[in-house]
């Protein structure tokens, strides 16, 4: 998609320059194609010039005005097109967009706007228009924007319309500390200094900053003529000790840095600054009078460590989650392309409804990303309503509990062997083991194929079982699962399921009835993570190590198990074992961020007590705190037992476990008690991979490698 945008970026100031940037960068994330329509109207106001031209018979002068260009910054960063002074001239360039976006944040007025060309009256009729946080203001606007596709506004234009229309922030939001780090200059270390970025100049101010700096023993530097110099700014803003400023740009970098500051209200009409004070719930920061004396608690980080950066994180997920959406970026609202009515960003992709479909014409089908969804044949659709009875978004899965259900245990296996081959306390083999050796049954569980694919097998013995033991962090590829597992349990055949929560409640809903010989056991996941982004990353390790990967264990527990202790073991066809710092990794460390999860995961019903299996396994990851000193650092899980058949099974594996009872909240003290956090990092990371190695886009997410 290629995008069109046009800012007010030609006042060329600090904050349209970062703002423009900020649009520009974020939208070069995610995979589209952004230029930065270079508009500079001509004010009149100090441009004139008198230019001397050679006629043929003699010379004559001619007064024009000085072209408005954009700074070396913008220049440097940001693709530019076209170089335009009036709306006629942008009319006749066809610059040829899938879309183009206004992003202003002026005020539109009562009398209308006095430039068309911000209302995009120059953009071809088939491209989509879309209105980025305008502020917004009078009748005149309800007809100048109705042929905008999409309208969002600053909060002080939500009542324009008479209806409800969606409010987003502003785009300075969506600068990173990361991104500072980035492109900020590099400058020596200078003496601890209070830096002042206040427009308004008197001498109050003046002597306000003077007693702040002289109060703790600091310099005092004053940006003036620098301060529409970006990268100098930043690098001078981030190093400071303290600030004072009546900017959003240095109430920003304040927030990002968690210093101690103090915003001077010296204008009333900075209600953006305003806005983000109010939303980040620092108000104390405020300082009306500065005729008087600094006040210490004005200035302090009232909030503990980490609380500004997860309020900043909200506010900008929200902002970029609505531009996704606004632009089509994503697909997570369009509905899935079968009868079911479900939006894409709802589906578990747990092949349902392919399975059940009588006249065989639902395909699960892979998307950019690596993730399956239904697609129909339309014209082989009969409009059975099977797909749609099947779907288990649309139903209520948590109806296996019984009374006096669930029982929850903290337990370990007491072969140390067995439980060093697990991902936490080594249930899950004794469960295999169990249904193969004593029951003569089949397990159900998922492996690494000879191309390092996940994929969702069969066992029926205890060699082949061994593949389905620690975790595999990718969703699995379950094509004919459910329907070979009915052939079994309606033969007759004991069978034991393990999968992701929403896949059990899938194969329940498949089969419509529960079968006695049937044991379903959930996994408490984190996430399901893309099969593309592991498939890439595992032809990555193959180069790298110049040998075909045959195993990846996401969790080597030789050193501990621990967050800072696991490791991550790569096992290669020449026989050969690398060990890496787990938690470090990049792959661990994108799929631990949510990074890598399929759009349900941020919409997903099994958390906590809500279950679809007859026994749920997950980590006890609360075991120090509860052990003490007595947790040797190798593994526990904890196990809910969701009703009598789960609990008639387990009861034959207890006396190799060493079980501790506990309760509900004990055993979900570190665990998901709600769905993960939707992540904007994530939609970038997936919208690159198709253009960028892997291990270096997967690094350039990785908080703890930077």
């Amino acid at each position: 998609m290629k995008i069109g945008i046009i800012t007010n970026h030609a006042d060329r100031t600090l904050e349209s320059d970062l703002q423009t940037w900020a649009i520009h960068k974020t939208l070069d994330a995610y995979g589209t194609a952004p230029y930065m329509i270079h508009y500079h109207p001509w004010n009149g106001s100090n441009a004139d010039e008198t230019v001397e031209k050679k006629g043929i018979f003699r010379k004559k002068s001619e007064v024009t005005h000085k072209i408005q260009q954009p700074s070396s910054f913008i220049n440097t960063h940001v693709n530019l097109l076209g170089n335009d002074e009036t709306i006629k001239e942008l009319m006749d360039e066809h610059f040829g967009m899938d879309a183009y976006i206004s992003v202003l944040d002026r005020e539109y007025n009562a009398y209308g706007m006095e430039n068309e060309a911000y209302l995009l009256k120059f953009a071809e009729k088939n491209a989509k228009k879309i209105a980025y946080g305008w502020n917004l203001n009078g009748e005149q606007a309800k007809e100048d924007f109705s042929g905008f596709e999409v309208l969002t506004v600053q909060r002080e234009g939500a009542n324009t319309f008479g209806k409800e229309v969606p409010i987003v922030n502003d785009p300075l939001l969506w600068i990173k500390q990361s991104d500072i780090e980035e492109i900020k200059d590099k400058i020596p270390k200078e003496q601890p200094y209070l830096f002042v970025d206040v427009q308004r100049s008197d001498n109050d101010v003046e002597s306000f900053a003077n007693k702040s700096a002289k109060k703790h023993d600091l310099q005092l530097k004053v940006i003036g003529k620098e301060r529409n110099d970006v990268t100098y700014y930043l690098a001078v803003a981030s190093q400071a000790e303290r600030i004072i400023t009546d900017s959003m740009i240095g109430v920003l970098v304040a927030t990002l840095y968690e210093k101690p500051f103090v915003y001077l209200e010296t204008d009333k009409e900075k209600k953006r600054v305003r806005n983000f004070i109010k939303d980040m719930k620092f108000s104390y920061h405020i300082q009306e009078d500065w005729t008087g004396e600094p006040v210490e608690k004005k200035f302090s980080v009232h909030e503990k460590k980490g609380v500004l950066n997860r309020r900043m994180v909200a506010l900008r997920v929200q902002s970029l989650k609505d531009l996704e959406e606004t632009l089509g970026i994503t697909k997570n609202e369009v509905m899935v392309e079968c009868p079911v009515p479900i939006k894409r960003g709802e589906c578990y992709g747990c092949y349902a409804c392919q399975e059940i479909c009588p006249e065989h014409c639902i395909e699960m089908v892979v998307d950019k990303e690596g993730f399956r969804y239904p697609r129909v044949d339309s014209r082989k659709c009969t409009n059975c309503g099977k797909c749609e009875a099947v779907c288990i978004r649309l139903k209520d899965n948590n109806q296996i509990k019984e009374e006096s259900y669930p029982v929850i245990y903290a337990g370990k296996n007491k072969n140390m062997d067995v439980r060093m081959k697990s991902t936490s306390g080594g249930i899950f083999p004794e469960l295999c083991k169990e249904m193969i050796e004593k029951e003569n049954g089949a397990v159900v569980g998922v492996r690494y194929d000879k191309k390092m694919r996940v994929i969702s097998d069969i066992a029926d013995t205890m060699e082949e079982a061994e593949k389905f033991y620690g975790a595999k962090y990718a969703k699995s590829d379950m094509e004919g699962i459910f329907p070979q597992v009915k052939r079994l349990v309606t033969s007759g055949k004991k069978v034991l399921y393990s999968g992701l929560p929403c896949e059990c409640a899938g194969l329940r809903s498949y089969l419509g009835e529960d079968y006695e010989n049937l044991i379903i056991q959930e996994i408490v996941c984190h996430s399901a993570a893309s099969p593309k982004v592991f498939d890439k990353y595992m032809k990555h390790l193959s180069t790298a190590l110049k040998s075909p990967v045959v195993n990846f264990v996401c969790k080597d527990k030789r050193d501990g198990w621990g967050f800072m202790d696991y490791k991550v073991c790569v096992q290669t066809d020449d026989g050969q074992e690398r060990v890496f710092i787990g938690r470090r990794n990049n792959y661990i460390r994108a799929y631990n961020n949510s990074y890598l999860a399929r759009p349900s995961c941020t919409n997903c019903q099994f958390v906590k007590d809500y279950r679809a299996g007859d026994i749920t396994v997950g980590d006890f990851l609360s075991v120090k705190e509860w052990l003490g000193e007595k947790d040797d650092n190798k593994g526990m899980s904890f196990i809910m037992l969701n009703n009598e058949k789960g609990k008639r099974f387990f009861e034959k594996i207890k006396d190799r476990l060493d079980l501790y009872e506990v309760d509900m909240d004990t055993a979900f003290k570190r665990n998901r008690i709600k769905p993960i956090q939707y992540r904007n990092e994530r939609t970038e990371l997936l919208n690159r991979m198709d253009q960028e190695e892997i291990n270096p886009l997967l690094q350039s997410y990785n908080d703890l490698r930077k």
